[in-house]
């Protein structure tokens, strides 16, 4: 029974009337979107846009806005160019929390003065020009670390509080502004250009992450420019996540794709252009070759949306170029016309390639494309030893629940053949395990002339099971067996053998095992060069690299590490072999200790040219694998190894028995140290 209305001064009042105005002035805002908040709410200050006013959401970019809010999504990543306004969908994200879900929030810039600019440039106009939070009680407060001996204040952190939360401004530098702290949200900007380490402390990603734990509704969000591949944090977030591009339908048939910037790209609408008429770019439907102008730029950017790679991946995450900005400076006919003028200066279009394109740079030294590798594999047999062939070397990497290893055949001028590669799987610290190495390191390899081989020299890595590895090599002959260790920035492929076993009062044991010290990056530059080598007017060139049909797997391991400049704690620079997102390198230190084995037997002194093709077999029909396949036919291993003194079966007549210092009469193989030996 509704209640009787109230009498004021002989007026009737409606209660329920009043009470409703009362509620509905306590009544929260309504929750909104965060590209819904900023359509309504956001507005652009003159210190941070080239149009200040009023936000308005491009099409591209309302999902990563909305993501950066959406409760059910912990970690956003977006790998951008310049020109697509995140700095700016970042800062309306904080603006958001701040007005609609008022929390802790923490924002990571690359240092502390980046962090001090940015709070002064960025944040505090947002504040000024933005109604919504004008009307906020914001108080800015800056602390300094107590007991900081530097005398920069470089462990200053800014500090804002507002009601209901508190936001920090921290340096990527400093490990200070990570510390006793518990941040729900927390931004990471330009995170490609944070240093190796926050002080001391470690990764600034992981310590930022471990700052929100507490939280079951955490946050994170992570943008950034790439810059070196290999070495590109925000790239291995990127790859980690669901990989998202925007895809827009095709003005004339409709296919949709993304936008692609190579030419020879296998995916996407590809750009196009006459380098005499950059103003005439345009984009190549992927679909059905139709032609895409600018002036449909607009229409199809309404049209597109964000379809992922990797679908079903925790982290989301967003690649974003800029040929889909609106900005007047990036026309495709602008970003045409800035390519050509980089083109020749490696600096400047690693410029390009990083703020137009959003993609990392890669340096030169990197490892060559595995597919260019696995489509010339010849046709040789595994196993089998080819023509040429003159020594056998095995490399072993070791792992905790593995052993690795490639078998290489070497001639005299370095030219080399994979003859065999593969995993001895059982626990490392079993000696179960080493019995299976034992048993590789005694099998005989049945060359193509009818001669028996076995691997000369063995060279095993002691980087893990140290001690387990020693024990096992120790019981070898060092002229059969050598144990290595991988060192950096040394001057040589391989240096002097030096003891590791100590007497019980400390002193090393000038007769006790040695293990041999290596050049690894020495030994990856050399293996890259050959790599890319090429047999040109018939003439194999020395080191040419020739491989069985392996699996894709080896070839991506062989080409698992580029070369990259990294930047020290001391800020300077250095090359460094970083291994690629994604990809193990386990066939590549095989590789690496097969070639330090040839070393250690002297095959560096011995004469160095290139030897003629040998004409292809008439087996070799096409066009296509007569060029790239080998003048060798495939010999199948026998069933069961022959007698050294006896020719194998065959419906050829044997090889006449090699006779010289690689091998003994009767086609016996003769053990030890062959090449160094002066001859």
């Amino acid at each position: 029974m509704s209640a009787e209305p109230t009498t004021i001064s002989g007026a009737f009042v409606d209660v329920d009337a009043i009470v409703a105005r009362a509620m509905g002035a306590w009544r929260p805002p309504p929750r909104l979107t965060l590209s819904a908040w900023a359509d309504e709410y956001y507005m652009l200050s003159a210190e941070t846009s080239a149009e200040p006013g009023r936000w308005s959401t491009i099409p591209y970019q309302r999902e990563i806005m909305n993501a950066f809010t959406d409760p059910k999504i912990r970690i956003v990543v977006v790998m951008k160019s310049a020109r697509v306004g995140y700095t700016l969908m970042l800062m309306a994200a904080i603006g958001y929390y701040m007005h609609q879900d008022p929390t802790s929030i923490m924002v990571v810039q690359p240092t502390v003065d980046d962090a001090k600019g940015w709070s002064k440039e960025s944040l505090a106009p947002m504040l000024r020009d933005v109604p919504v939070l004008a009307a906020l009680a914001v108080r800015d407060v800056e602390e300094k670390s107590k007991g900081s001996k530097k005398k920069d204040g470089s462990d200053t952190l800014q500090l804002k509080t507002f009601p209901g939360g508190v936001l920090s401004v921290v340096g990527a530098n400093s490990g200070t502004g990570f510390r006793r702290v518990s941040r729900r949200v927390v931004g990471f900007d330009e995170v490609d250009a944070y240093p190796p380490s926050a002080g001391d402390e470690g990764d600034q990603i992981s310590l930022g992450m471990k700052r929100s734990e507490a939280f079951h509704n955490r946050k994170a969000i992570l943008g950034s420019t790439p810059l070196i591949a290999g070495s590109s944090r925000i790239e291995d977030q990127f790859l980690a996540g669901d990989q998202r591009r925007y895809h827009v339908p095709c003005p004339t048939c409709g296919y949709k794709d993304f936008l692609v910037f190579d030419r020879e790209a296998a995916r996407g609408h590809r750009m196009r252009w006459d380098d005499d008429a950059p103003e005439d770019a345009y984009f190549e439907c992927r679909g059905n070759g139709c032609r895409i102008e600018h002036k449909d730029k607009r229409w199809m950017v309404e049209r597109g949306e964000w379809i992922p790679d990797n679908p079903g991946a925790a982290t989301r995450s967003y690649h974003l170029w800029s040929a889909l900005s609106y900005s007047p400076n990036a026309t495709w006919a602008n970003i045409v016309a800035e390519f050509l003028a980089a083109k020749k200066d490696p600096d400047k279009l690693k410029t390009f390639v990083n703020t137009t394109l959003g993609e990392t740079w890669k340096e030169k030294g990197e490892a060559p494309e595995w597919e260019r590798l696995y489509q010339r594999r010849e046709t040789y047999a595994i196993g089998s030893v080819p023509d040429g062939v003159l020594v056998l070397t095995c490399g072993v990497d070791v792992q905790k629940d593995r052993l690795m290893f490639e078998v290489v055949g070497w001639a005299a001028n370095k030219e080399n053949w994979s003859i065999d590669a593969g995993i001895i799987w059982g626990d490392t610290s079993l000696p179960s395990t080493w019995t299976k190495l034992d048993e590789l390191l005694a099998r005989p390899f049945l060359g193509h002339d009818g001669a028996i081989h076995t691997i000369s020299l063995m060279a095993v890595d002691s980087g893990y099971n140290t001690q387990v590895v020693y024990g096992w090599a120790r019981r070898k002959p060092m002229s059969q067996v050598i144990a290595t260790k991988g060192t950096s920035g040394a001057h040589a492929l391989v240096g002097k053998a030096s003891p590791v076993e100590v007497t019980a009062n400390g002193r090393t044991l000038r007769r006790g095992y040695k293990v041999w010290p290596i050049g690894v990056d020495i030994a990856k530059a050399e293996l890259y060069g050959w790599l890319r080598l090429q047999v040109d007017d018939g003439e194999i060139p020395p080191g040419f690299c020739h491989f069985p049909e392996h699996s894709e797997e080896f070839f991506k391991q062989l080409t698992a590490e580029h070369l990259v400049t990294a930047t020290d704690k001391k800020h300077r620079q250095r090359r460094e072999w970083h291994v690629l997102p994604n990809r193990e390198n386990h066939y590549l230190d095989c590789r690496v200790m097969a070639r330090v084995a040839a070393a250690v037997l002297g095959i560096d002194r011995l004469a160095n040219g290139s030897r003629p093709r040998s004409p292809a077999p008439a087996a070799a029909a096409d066009g296509a694998s007569a060029q790239l396949a080998p003048a060798l036919a495939p010999v199948a291993p026998p069933s069961s190894p022959p007698s050294p003194n006896e020719p194998p079966t065959s419906a050829d007549p044997p090889a006449p028995a090699r006779t010289g210092f690689w091998k003994k009469p009767g086609g016996a193989p003769r053990r030890g140290n062959w090449f160094s030996k002066r001859r």
